[in-house]
């Protein structure tokens, strides 16, 4: 196996002079060289052509870099996993499947072992100053409530505050986008902490307007709040913005209870 992988890099990579030097500038352009190969594997969703690349770049998981572009392979597209400590992965034709579907494959008589919260802790212990660990330490956890495959140990709620901490703290530093707000959001959510949920939502939609779930996840979170007005307009944005008609009819379901919750405070004001 080992042998393979060394002939797919020197193929992925001969164009590039170099690798074999020493220098840390000639190490740090060879490895940003393989490191976008990877990108351009998992956008031709060759995922595990791109696992078998960052494997050999790093075997032991101590490079940061690398360890954090193997947890977005990891958690994003794996078609099994046990416990998120070793995964299975699959190259697809371009038009195979949709990307949830990846789940749907069935088990791999292949697993590649990458225990995800291991190696981000200990990496985080070397390197307490690379906030990049801490967001990919909460995708870990959202990962984790979402999926329910692994930290059994931990109770739901433990999840999410789990989730919320290295969140925060990555979102403190700079270190976030559109998806982890939601998370974050989502994770105060569920915690019945609405209030605390609304500056994540709104920041995912200000990041992308046009993400109907947190759209949705908001209506929901006004309606608890009972500013009706504001709740049925992110339903109604979600109703517009939701691709297909699953979702819209969930979010058409939610905007008619927003308007039925309006009609009844109405209702009540005047009696």
């Amino acid at each position: 196996m080992r042998l393979f992988v060394l002939l797919l890099l020197s193929c992925l990579l001969a164009p590039y002079e170099g690798l074999g030097q020493t220098t840390a500038a000639t190490e740090a352009a060879a490895q940003a060289t393989a490191l976008q190969r990877v990108n351009q594997l998992v956008l031709e969703r060759r995922y595990e052509s791109a696992w078998k690349l960052l494997k050999f770049l790093d075997q032991m998981n101590t490079d940061p870099a690398v360890a954090l572009q193997k947890t977005e392979v990891a958690l994003r597209y794996y078609t099994a996993t046990d416990e998120l400590k070793r995964f299975n992965f699959r190259d697809l034709k371009l038009l195979d499947l949709s990307p949830d579907s990846l789940r749907q494959l069935g088990q791999d008589s292949v697993r590649y072992s990458f225990p995800v919260r291991r190696v981000l802790e200990k990496l985080q212990q070397q390197y307490p100053d690379n906030y990049k660990l801490d967001r990919a330490l909460g995708d870990y956890y959202f990962t984790v409530q979402q999926c329910d495959c692994a930290e059994p140990e931990l109770s739901e709620d433990e999840v999410f505050q789990r989730t919320i901490k290295h969140y925060q703290q990555a979102h403190d530093h700079g270190q976030g986008d559109y998806l982890s707000y939601f998370a974050l959001g989502y994770s105060y959510q569920r915690l019945g902490q609405f209030k605390e949920s609304l500056a994540p939502f709104e920041r995912s939609i200000q990041l992308r307007k046009n993400y109907p779930t947190a759209h949705l996840n908001l209506a929901f979170v006004y309606l608890e709040l009972k500013e009706f007005d504001k709740a049925r307009n992110h339903a109604r944005r979600a109703v517009e913005l939701f691709p297909d008609d699953a979702h819209k009819e969930d979010a058409a379901f939610l905007l008619s209870q927003i308007e039925e919750r309006m009609k009844t405070a109405t209702a009540a004001k005047t009696q």
